[in-house]
């Protein structure tokens, strides 16, 4: 496994590594244990008896993990050796930041991926030097909106202070574009670091062109808008930036019915949501037994 042979190269001291499985069908548990087996890093593997979804994963891994330093990695990722210790590094050093993300290539290694994200007033996001050549444009520390799920690092006790990741954005999707914006909410910085690099094969469990990210895009979109604007920003920030972005973004085109699908493909949860009295779905304490107290990565 590629991922998990960069990982081993890493040169973060004190490095545990846990792979969570989600349920899979097939036999990834015994091929990851026997791989694990070839290298001398801490490691083990967590075999969800149900698929959590990205989220869930994510939040049963770091209540397990032991570090003061949490780095989420997908399993498409290729890392260099210096990406962790480039993000943790910067935690370390300023108590104002609160997340790190690495900058991110297309397999290759030449055109770019993502150099940190924005957010537009809508919800619907964009990736920094997305499909650019790399010429060291991107090479600057700086603030940004959100950095993507694929390769991020954020301080143990921060998740635990918002309760992880929310596990409403089920499969998958927007789960760390919300996470991020808790993150400002609650006055810390979001950093693009880029000597923090990896590669990123992206979406191999759904397809970086499927109709299952078609479909549920969309509808994770509208659980953040919902899920972090109050109506008044709903009716005078969000629904105008829309309406100009469905009628004269040329991006639009071909994507109008499957973001209005978005919305009627979301009435179940709204209601639920709604009634339930606009409740997160965080991840459950329960599940921090195992826990022990060595600081690692």
């Amino acid at each position: 496994m590629p991922c998990l042979a960069a990982v081993a190269q890493s040169d973060y001291p004190n490095l545990e590594v846990l792979i969570v499985d989600n349920a899979s069908k097939d036999d990834s548990v015994r091929v990851a244990s026997e791989i694990l087996q070839e290298f001398t890093m801490k490691a083990q593997v967590i075999a969800l008896p149900q698929n959590l979804g990205c989220a869930g994963g994510n939040n049963v891994g770091w209540l397990k993990a032991s570090g003061e330093f949490i780095v989420f990695l997908n399993p498409d990722t290729e890392v260099e050796p210096s990406c962790f210790s480039r993000l943790v590094d910067l935690l370390q050093k300023d108590p104002q930041v609160g997340i790190t993300g690495a900058k991110m290539f297309f397999p290759g290694k030449k055109i770019l991926q993502h150099a940190g994200g924005i957010v537009h007033p809508n919800g619907m996001t964009n990736h920094y030097g997305a499909g650019e050549e790399d010429r060291g444009q991107h090479d600057t520390v700086r603030d940004v909106a959100y950095v993507t799920g694929a390769g991020f690092a954020i301080r143990r006790n921060l998740l635990e202070k918002l309760g992880g990741l929310d596990e409403d954005y089920f499969p998958a999707y927007y789960e760390e574009v919300d996470l991020c914006l808790r993150v400002r909410r609650a006055g810390l910085r979001v950093v693009y670091v880029p000597t923090a690099v990896l590669v990123h094969h992206e979406s191999v469990s759904m397809g970086s062109n499927s109709s299952s990210l078609h479909r549920l895009f969309p509808q994770m979109r509208v659980r953040y808008l919902v899920k972090n604007l109050t109506l008044r920003q709903l009716a005078g920030w969000a629904a105008p930036f829309e309406y100009r972005w469905m009628r004269y973004e040329q991006a639009a085109r071909g994507y109008r019915l499957k973001q209005i699908r978005g919305w009627i493909d979301n009435v179940p949860w709204l209601l639920k949501h709604f009634l339930g009295g606009r409740k997160r779905k965080l991840c459950s304490r329960d599940r921090t037994r195992g826990r022990s107290g060595d600081k690692s990565a």
